[in-house]
Protein backbone atom coordinates (compact mmCIF):
# COMPACT_ATOMS: atom_id res chain seq x y z
CA UNK A 1 0.00 0.00 0.00
CA UNK A 2 1.04 3.85 -0.88
CA UNK A 3 0.98 7.09 1.39
CA UNK A 4 1.13 10.17 1.15
CA UNK A 5 4.51 10.65 0.94
CA UNK A 6 4.44 7.99 -2.30
CA UNK A 7 2.11 10.18 -3.90
CA UNK A 8 4.06 12.82 -3.65
CA UNK A 9 7.08 10.86 -5.11
CA UNK A 10 4.76 9.80 -7.74
CA UNK A 11 3.55 13.08 -8.17
CA UNK A 12 6.82 14.78 -8.73
CA UNK A 13 7.69 11.75 -10.98
CA UNK A 14 4.90 12.41 -13.31
CA UNK A 15 5.84 15.62 -13.67
CA UNK A 16 9.37 15.44 -14.60
CA UNK A 17 10.54 11.30 -15.09
CA UNK A 18 14.12 12.71 -15.64
CA UNK A 19 14.52 14.10 -12.25
CA UNK A 20 17.22 13.38 -9.96
CA UNK A 21 16.60 11.86 -6.78
CA UNK A 22 17.91 14.56 -5.02
CA UNK A 23 15.59 16.98 -7.28
CA UNK A 24 12.94 15.02 -6.37
CA UNK A 25 13.82 15.05 -1.99
CA UNK A 26 14.47 19.03 -2.77
CA UNK A 27 10.25 19.28 -4.78
CA UNK A 28 8.82 16.59 -1.48
CA UNK A 29 10.78 17.53 0.94
CA UNK A 30 11.76 14.08 1.61
CA UNK A 31 15.42 12.76 2.24
CA UNK A 32 16.96 11.60 -0.81
CA UNK A 33 18.02 7.75 0.89
CA UNK A 34 14.21 7.60 1.49
CA UNK A 35 13.15 9.00 -1.84
CA UNK A 36 15.38 6.53 -3.42
CA UNK A 37 14.14 3.58 -1.15
CA UNK A 38 10.66 4.54 -2.04
CA UNK A 39 11.15 4.68 -5.54
CA UNK A 40 13.13 1.37 -5.40
CA UNK A 41 9.85 -0.09 -3.84
CA UNK A 42 7.46 0.80 -6.06
CA UNK A 43 9.27 -0.74 -9.25
CA UNK A 44 9.27 -3.56 -7.34
CA UNK A 45 5.19 -3.79 -6.81
CA UNK A 46 4.89 -2.96 -9.96
CA UNK A 47 3.56 0.41 -9.06
CA UNK A 48 5.73 2.24 -11.45
CA UNK A 49 5.52 0.24 -14.01
CA UNK A 50 7.67 1.95 -16.28
CA UNK A 51 9.62 5.28 -17.75
CA UNK A 52 7.91 7.12 -20.56
CA UNK A 53 8.09 10.36 -22.27
CA UNK A 54 5.26 13.05 -23.56
CA UNK A 55 5.33 14.19 -27.08
CA UNK A 56 4.25 17.24 -27.84
CA UNK A 57 1.80 15.92 -31.03
CA UNK A 58 1.49 18.84 -32.95
CA UNK A 59 5.60 19.12 -32.96
CA UNK A 60 5.71 15.56 -35.02
CA UNK A 61 2.82 16.24 -37.35
CA UNK A 62 -0.37 15.30 -35.22
CA UNK A 63 -2.07 18.75 -34.38
CA UNK A 64 -5.76 17.29 -34.75
CA UNK A 65 -7.11 15.09 -31.78
CA UNK A 66 -10.43 13.79 -31.50
CA UNK A 67 -12.29 11.12 -29.52
CA UNK A 68 -14.61 8.60 -31.42
CA UNK A 69 -17.46 6.89 -29.62
CA UNK A 70 -17.92 3.37 -31.24
CA UNK A 71 -21.31 1.16 -31.34
CA UNK A 72 -20.69 -2.56 -31.53
CA UNK A 73 -22.28 -4.67 -33.94
CA UNK A 74 -24.96 -6.76 -31.54
CA UNK A 75 -23.95 -10.90 -32.68
CA UNK A 76 -26.40 -13.36 -32.32
CA UNK A 77 -27.10 -13.91 -28.85
CA UNK A 78 -23.05 -12.40 -27.56
CA UNK A 79 -21.80 -9.88 -28.99
CA UNK A 80 -18.27 -9.70 -30.64
CA UNK A 81 -15.46 -9.34 -27.91
CA UNK A 82 -15.32 -5.86 -27.09
CA UNK A 83 -11.58 -5.83 -25.99
CA UNK A 84 -10.27 -7.77 -29.13
CA UNK A 85 -11.91 -5.45 -30.80
CA UNK A 86 -10.48 -2.34 -28.84
CA UNK A 87 -6.98 -4.40 -28.31
CA UNK A 88 -7.02 -4.43 -33.02
CA UNK A 89 -8.26 -1.23 -32.63
CA UNK A 90 -5.15 0.06 -30.50
CA UNK A 91 -2.61 -1.38 -32.78
CA UNK A 92 -3.15 1.89 -35.40
CA UNK A 93 -1.06 4.51 -35.83
CA UNK A 94 -3.99 7.00 -35.16
CA UNK A 95 -5.26 5.80 -32.00
CA UNK A 96 -3.97 6.66 -28.72
CA UNK A 97 -6.56 4.82 -26.43
CA UNK A 98 -8.86 2.11 -27.01
CA UNK A 99 -11.14 2.18 -23.79
CA UNK A 100 -14.34 -0.42 -23.42
CA UNK A 101 -16.99 1.67 -21.91
CA UNK A 102 -20.30 1.02 -19.94
CA UNK A 103 -24.13 2.15 -21.02
CA UNK A 104 -25.15 3.02 -24.72
CA UNK A 105 -21.25 3.23 -26.36
CA UNK A 106 -19.80 0.99 -26.42
CA UNK A 107 -16.04 1.61 -26.48
CA UNK A 108 -14.04 5.12 -27.08
CA UNK A 109 -10.67 5.89 -29.27
CA UNK A 110 -8.63 8.77 -28.42
CA UNK A 111 -6.90 9.70 -32.29
CA UNK A 112 -4.74 11.99 -33.28
CA UNK A 113 -4.36 12.65 -36.75
CA UNK A 114 -2.42 14.93 -39.45
CA UNK A 115 -5.07 16.28 -41.62
CA UNK A 116 -8.96 16.36 -41.43
CA UNK A 117 -8.36 14.21 -44.42
CA UNK A 118 -6.59 11.55 -42.51
CA UNK A 119 -9.38 11.55 -39.95
CA UNK A 120 -12.33 11.18 -42.47
CA UNK A 121 -10.43 8.03 -44.30
CA UNK A 122 -9.66 6.75 -40.53
CA UNK A 123 -13.27 6.95 -39.90
CA UNK A 124 -14.99 6.14 -43.34
CA UNK A 125 -12.86 3.98 -44.96
CA UNK A 126 -11.22 2.10 -41.44
CA UNK A 127 -13.41 2.04 -39.21
CA UNK A 128 -16.70 1.47 -40.67
CA UNK A 129 -15.52 -1.36 -42.42
CA UNK A 130 -14.01 -2.69 -39.18
CA UNK A 131 -15.54 -6.07 -37.83
CA UNK A 132 -17.95 -5.57 -35.42
CA UNK A 133 -18.11 -2.19 -35.72
CA UNK A 134 -21.55 -0.84 -36.11
CA UNK A 135 -22.28 2.78 -35.58
CA UNK A 136 -19.49 6.06 -35.02
CA UNK A 137 -19.47 9.40 -33.58
CA UNK A 138 -16.48 11.23 -34.11
CA UNK A 139 -15.87 14.77 -31.54
CA UNK A 140 -13.35 16.81 -32.72
CA UNK A 141 -11.13 18.23 -29.43
CA UNK A 142 -10.33 22.06 -29.40
CA UNK A 143 -8.60 21.79 -26.30
CA UNK A 144 -7.33 19.52 -23.66
CA UNK A 145 -5.58 20.59 -20.07
CA UNK A 146 -3.45 17.81 -18.29
CA UNK A 147 -4.61 17.04 -14.18
CA UNK A 148 -2.07 16.52 -12.09
CA UNK A 149 -3.52 13.35 -11.23
CA UNK A 150 -1.55 10.18 -10.64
Amino acid sequence: MIDEKDMEILRALKEDSKSSINALSKKTGIPPATVHHRIRKMEQDKVIKRYSISVDKEKIGFPIGAYIFITVKPSGEHRLDQRAIADKLARHEFVEEATVLTGEIDMMLKVRVRTMNDLDKFVLDYLRNFEGVERTRTLISLYASKGLHV
